[in-house]
Order: C-alpha cells, then structure tokens, then sequence
C-alpha cells in the first residue's frame, strides 16, 4: 500500500472525522425539526413564524465540510442524504403533512445540498478560510438560484412566465440572506485552520505543509 492510500484510509477512519460531521449533521437536523416539534406541542405562538429565522442555517458549510474531511466522497454524500430524508420523514411524521416534507421542488433542493458534499471534495489540501467562505457563498447563490427555479417550475400558486418567476425569487429574498448568513458563519467556524489541524491525521497535515527544506532551498 502507497503512502498516498494508507493516508486515505486514515482519513476515512479516523473517529474524530466522523463525530465532528456526525455532530453538525444532527445540528442541522436538529434545526430543521425545531419549528415543527414547538407547533406539534402547542408552545409556539403566532408570533414564531414571524420571528423564527428561517433558513439560517449551516447546511451548506456542512455538506462542503463532509466532503472535504472524510476522504470517501460517497460516504459525504450518504451521510448528507441520510440527513435530509430523516429530516423530512420527520417532519411528515411530525406534522402529518406529507407535502410539507416532500413537495415538489424537493429534488432540486437535494441535488443542491449534496452537490455541496461534492465541492468540498476541492477544499481537501486547503487550510484557509479565503476559498471555503467563497465557494460557501456561491454555493449559497446556486442554490438559491435552483431551488427557486424549481419552485416556480413546481407550484401552481406561480404564473409559468416571467412576471411568476420573477415574483417567486423576490419572495424568497429573506430566505436567501439568512442561508447566505448560516453558510458564512457555518464555514468561518468549521474551517477555521485550528479546527482542521485538529480533525485532521498527522500523515494529511504532513502532506499539506510544504518541507521545510525545500522552503529554503
């Protein structure tokens, strides 16, 4: 086995990796499930959907997260997609709306959030914050971009032209700043280079810090 392939297999096994993208998992479960869980229990009032922010969350940092951290990109895309099915089957559960968990623009969304898992596997070498908050922020616009496209595409209440498409996507605005904001705090906090060099085994931190002699040479 090359060295390259026992640093992989590391990678991939190193229990820490796995609680640390466990954790955010849940955390964005956990903040999916919330608005549903106070209405099913009768302890939120008329006042929360107007002051709940919605959509502020780290959902795209975490997918980028997932797939820059576990070396199998199948493995981030599994998880984030295990993630996402829970959180709707919960929320049918919940409320007993199944149309409220899987609508359909639900693809589009999906194929969004893991497309993230995807793009982190580019942020595997980088210890910085410059490239995971930018692509964080154009993940952010893509998704925007898609999922309200298929929105538009999907739902009755939009007319199939211009002035409907047009009217979907201002609709949306709040939703957009407050994703671009959890996707811009998620990524600050999950690839912090402290973080990182934590999380990470000593043979894939060796491979992304220049030799020293070389640097002097």
């Amino acid at each position: 086995m090359t060295n390259a392939e026992r640093t992989a297999v590391n990678r991939t096994h190193r229990p820490v990796m796995y609680l640390a993208v466990g954790f955010c998992l849940i955390y964005c479960l956990a903040l999916k499930l919330l608005p549903y869980v106070l209405t099913a229990t009768g302890t939120q009032g008329e006042w929360f959907s107007m002051v709940f922010p919605w959509s502020l969350t780290p959902i795209l940092a975490v997918g980028m997260f997932a797939g820059a951290l576990l070396a199998n990109r199948w493995m981030a895309i599994s998880l984030m997609l295990a993630m996402l099915l829970v959180g709707d089957l919960g929320i049918w559960l919940i409320s007993g709306h199944f149309d409220w968990a899987f609508y359909p623009g639900t693809p589009f969304n999906y194929a969004c959030l893991l497309g993230t898992a995807v793009l982190g596997y580019s942020l595997r070498n980088d210890r910085s914050w410059i490239k995971p908050i930018g692509l964080g922020l154009v993940a952010g616009v893509v998704f925007f971009i898609v999922s309200n496209f298929g929105s538009w595409l999907t739902l009755p209440e939009y007319t199939k032209d211009f002035s409907g498409l047009a009217r979907c996507y201002v609709n949306a605005l709040p939703f957009f700043r407050n994703l671009l904001a959890g996707t811009f705090i998620g990524s600050v906090i999950l690839f912090c280079p402290a973080l990182l060099e934590f999380l990470l085994p000593t043979e894939a931190r060796a491979r992304s810090i220049p030799d020293a002699s070389r640097s002097v040479q």
